[in-house]
């Protein structure tokens, strides 16, 4: 076989690699809403609208919060399955002593799986509209 048909077969064997690879890392992304401000880790969200981004297929991945083309924060989370999909967006807050909120969790509306941050406890819901 000559050296140019190796090359083919190996370029094609490449491009089919490099497709499935892509749609394994590929990002999933919400819209969140926030009403008031609230903390993630040492970071303050004022209220205002978020595109969140994360992994898809990955149950711990770096999440990006974003307010137009400016990354605010990425922060470790999980993506959790739940029994029954949300009719609406919602964020779960955790109160601080300090009577500031902090987001333990972000729900979307139509979809069972939620985003998780830090420990996972009983917390306050708030509303988060935008979808």
């Amino acid at each position: 076989m000559s050296v140019r048909k190796h090359v083919g077969k190996l370029a094609m064997a490449l491009v089919i690699v490099l497709v499935a690879g892509s749609s394994l890392y590929a990002k999933d992304s919400q819209k969140m809403t926030l009403s008031s401000p609230a903390m993630l880790g040492s970071t303050k969200f004022d209220a205002g609208s978020y595109k969140v981004t994360w992994e898809a297929g990955a149950s711990d991945s770096a999440v990006t919060f974003m307010q137009g083309k400016k990354v605010i924060a990425t922060a470790q989370g999980k993506l959790v399955k739940r029994d029954a999909a949300y009719d609406r967006s919602g964020v779960v807050y955790t109160q601080n002593p300090d009577g500031s909120r902090s987001i333990q969790e972000i729900r979307f509306a139509g979809s069972d799986q939620v985003l998780v941050f830090g420990e996972s406890g009983s917390g306050t819901e708030g509303t988060a509209g935008g979808h």
